[in-house]
């Protein structure tokens, strides 16, 4: 029988009578995965430009002690803690992804998770429960608006994170039913962020202001805040105005909540290069083509990378000039990876997209868009791609990448993932504290309380190791 209860309170009763015990072994396992990469992404970003602005920006103002700021030495609100971990999360493009979520959902739900949990002192349990809730209503959300959102400018990292981030909070605060469509009604107004800022500081930014809002909104809830309860399925509510024509129904969106959730049905996707994921298919093929046939950028006169017709939507830096516009340039990852051999943190710094020897290539560069390559968001972000490089000796070679490496279908392997963490954590932590955190958060489900994860975090940078 057809609930007559609204999308939006359906959706509130799920964050709110959902426990621990319902959740399957697959989904802790895929959150515990992301969690440890997100906070090694976090790590990798604290001490980049946008870390550093941020949490000087933060450490300047008035310091409520109640959450940490990653690596950073203090703490200040719980709000403004998720503000400056977000935005540390996301500031390299390191962090994971998800199709269905329209962009990057732990750098906005788990910054809110860890400076609410802290602040009011949670269990491991409850924070993988929230995390995991949090990350289904985005999946949900960002499946109720639809590729239209992402490709008339939005980023769904900023507008459906923030009620991702609002969920996750409200659960964390024990929120009633009424409570919670409240956070859900005052974080859809909160909600924002424009795709034209890829390659600045501000998209990063996206991400530590809806782990903010997100936190905001369910505070304000909880002392009596008021938004419209219908904020869903209103005419001029969340999912029509931010999803337009085509938007789903808003209870289709609702439908059958947790079974599965979604964090199984439509699991994230964890990266393997620190640039948008766009660019990951092309750098698997071409990594392979110069490594297994030992061929070196003097080798070749032309780099043809037959992608989805959306791809170039989205990588919109064809003559980047900075290391974060170069995040989104194909171009100058096809030419950093027949130069370096490698693509990872040490190729993303403005020295090396300026490099001439390295833009002199930009313009061998090219795109072609077969029909079976896709035309929508999902098909750039999975990663079906073929690059084929035509060298100066008239021989050409190709790669065909089905799916890119940290793809589902393509996972990272466990070592890999721990290298990853351990690479990003020791910029900033000595090995043996790197190592202490990640078997931390490995048994995360066994913390009586967050902060023993937390207190491990707040050690000031400067004990790692320099990068690149």
């Amino acid at each position: 029988m057809k609930s007559s209860a609204s999308p939006t309170r359906i959706l509130a009763d799920f964050i709110v009578n959902t426990v621990y015990g319902d959740l399957p072994a697959s989904a802790i396992n895929i959150a515990r995965t992301s969690i440890i990469d997100g906070i090694g992404a976090c790590l990798a970003g604290a001490d980049s430009p946008v870390g550093r602005i941020i949490t000087d920006y933060i450490g300047e103002g008035e310091r409520t002690p109640e959450a940490t700021v990653i690596a950073r030495g203090f703490k200040t609100r719980a709000a403004e803690a998720a503000l400056a971990n977000g935005t540390m999360m996301h500031a390299l493009d390191y962090d994971d992804c998800a199709e269905t979520f329209l962009g990057h959902p732990t750098t906005v739900i788990l910054p809110a998770v860890l400076a609410l949990g802290e602040s009011e002192g949670i269990s491991g349990k409850e924070a993988l429960l929230a995390y995991i809730l949090g990350y289904d209503v985005g999946s949900r959300m960002g499946t109720g608006l639809g590729p239209a959102h992402y490709d008339v400018g939005w980023h769904g990292t900023a507008t459906v994170g923030t009620l991702a981030a609002a969920a996750a909070a409200a659960r964390i605060l024990r929120l009633d039913v009424p409570q919670t469509s409240m956070a859900l009604g005052i974080a859809a107004s909160l909600a924002g962020g424009l795709r034209q800022n890829f390659g600045t500081m501000t998209k990063p930014l996206h991400a530590g202001n809806a782990a903010r809002n997100g936190v905001f909104a369910a505070s304000l809830a909880r002392q009596g805040f008021t938004a419209d309860r219908h904020i869903l399925e209103s005419p001029f509510g969340y999912v029509k105005v931010f999803g337009g024509t085509a938007a789903a129904d808003p209870g289709e969106v609702t439908g059958n909540l947790g079974a599965p959730f979604e964090i199984v049905a439509n699991p994230p996707i964890i990266k393997l290069y620190p640039s948008c994921r766009a660019t990951a298919g092309c750098i698997d093929a071409i990594l392979h083509l110069v490594k297994a046939n030992n061929i070196n950028a003097g080798d070749v006169a032309e780099v043809e990378c037959r992608t989805s017709s959306h791809t170039p939507r989205v990588l919109i830096h064809s003559m980047p000039r900075t290391a974060l516009e170069g995040k989104f340039s194909l171009q100058y990852c096809m030419a950093v990876a027949l130069a370096d051999k490698e693509v990872g943190l040490a190729q993303f710094t403005d020295q090396r997209v300026r490099d001439p020897e390295i833009r002199e290539m930009f313009g061998r560069v090219k795109y072609v868009h077969p029909p079976e390559m896709g035309s929508g968001p999902a098909d750039s972000m999975r990663g079906r791609v073929e690059v084929v490089l035509k060298l100066k000796n008239g021989a050409d070679v190709s790669r065909l990448v089905e799916a890119a490496r940290g793809d589902p279908e393509n996972p990272l392997t466990v070592e890999e993932l721990q290298t990853k963490f351990l690479d990003c954590a020791q910029l900033v932590f000595s090995p043996r504290d790197a190592r202490q955190i990640l078997d931390t958060i490995a048994a995360l489900d066994t913390l009586d309380d967050i902060s023993d994860l937390t207190g491990l975090l707040c050690q000031p940078s400067g004990s790692g190791r320099t990068p690149g």
